[in-house]
């Protein structure tokens, strides 16, 4: 199975299916949801990623909702 792999705040590379199955299920299907109907905002930012948009938007709504930051997204090694 191929790893597919996002870049989290601190710049590291990280296994985007380890760090989807700590997600917040709730949080993670509104991301999802947001990332899918804001693809043409997103091109025309220069974000073609969907899995590393995904990532980016539940990073933030984890914040929002719980007050700290997604553990995977301050990683400052490899995960």
């Amino acid at each position: 199975m191929a790893h597919e792999f996002v870049i989290n705040a601190s710049k590291v590379n990280i296994d985007f299916d380890r760090a989807q199955s700590l997600m917040n299920e709730t949080l993670a299907e509104l991301s999802a949801h947001w990332v899918d109907h804001n693809e043409t905002i997103l091109k025309r930012t220069g974000i073609t990623d969907h899995k590393q948009a995904l990532f980016d938007n539940y990073c933030r709504r984890h914040l929002e909702h719980f007050g700290e930051h997604f553990a995977p997204d301050l990683m400052a090694d490899p995960f």
